[in-house]
């Protein structure tokens, strides 16, 4: 009975899990922004900013200018800081919140939705709706299929892995109540980074084809123009 009741009430925990980590972004947002950008010598908020933006920005600047790393560089950190806040609000000893909500296999599907259909939407801004649109079906009418198993790709491998490591931390902590349970809780570390980085090294590949197409058509269009203008002159 007690193992339904928490079944039940799991989205809820996970619900709760989810706002809160969102509500500490949105303020650590928000206190980042009141200190005032400068390119001189920057203040402390500032450096922090700037530290936690720069692998983030350095990912968005091998896929374009200015513009494509103002859209692109939030959306990766988005990623990555919201996966991280909820799995680590997970580790604190709060009954109602010890549960990741990457373990739970609808958040990890809705993250891979939102990555892939986010890609989607970037390269629409980019590339133009109708090029994007008709990347889904042509050359290759099964090209949808792949967005398709990127998500499955993206939602899977996140949801295993921490799935995995917090059913191996309930099985301990039943058979042995006092010790190793914490050596594991704090090994869950490791794994809170590493598929928090790798979900967001993904996207970002995603995001590098889906905004490069448009410049390896203007490739082949350059190289076949001149051949063109040749055999016109001939």
């Amino acid at each position: 009975m007690e193992g339904e009741a928490l079944q039940e009430g799991l989205p809820y925990v996970v619900v709760i899990n989810l706002t809160l980590a969102s509500l500490l972004l949105i303020a650590l947002g928000a206190w980042l922004a009141r200190d005032v950008l400068t390119t001189g010598v920057p203040g402390k908020r500032q450096n922090f900013a700037e530290w936690v933006m720069d692998f983030f920005v350095g990912k968005a600047r091998g896929m374009g200018g200015r513009r494509v790393v103002a859209a692109v560089a939030p959306f990766l950190a988005t990623c990555f800081l919201l996966i991280i806040v909820a799995n680590s609000i997970a580790m604190l000893p709060i009954p109602i919140l010890n549960y990741p909500p990457t373990a739970f296999f609808g958040v990890t599907l809705g993250l891979a939705l939102c990555a892939v259909l986010g890609t989607l939407v970037l390269s629409g801004v980019f590339n133009g709706i109708a090029r994007t649109l008709k990347h889904l079906v042509w050359p290759n009418p099964l090209q949808i299929i792949s967005e398709i198993t990127d998500v499955l790709s993206l939602s899977l491998r996140l949801f295993g892995n921490i799935a995995g490591e917090y059913l191996t931390l309930v099985l301990v902590t039943s058979i042995i109540a006092i010790g190793i349970p914490l050596i594991l809780h704090m090994l869950g570390l490791i794994p809170t980074f590493v598929q928090a980085f790798v979900f967001t090294l993904l996207t970002a590949s995603y995001l590098a084809a889906a905004i490069h197409r448009q410049e390896e058509r203007e490739k082949d269009l350059e190289e076949e123009t001149p051949g063109a203008a040749g055999a016109e002159s001939s």
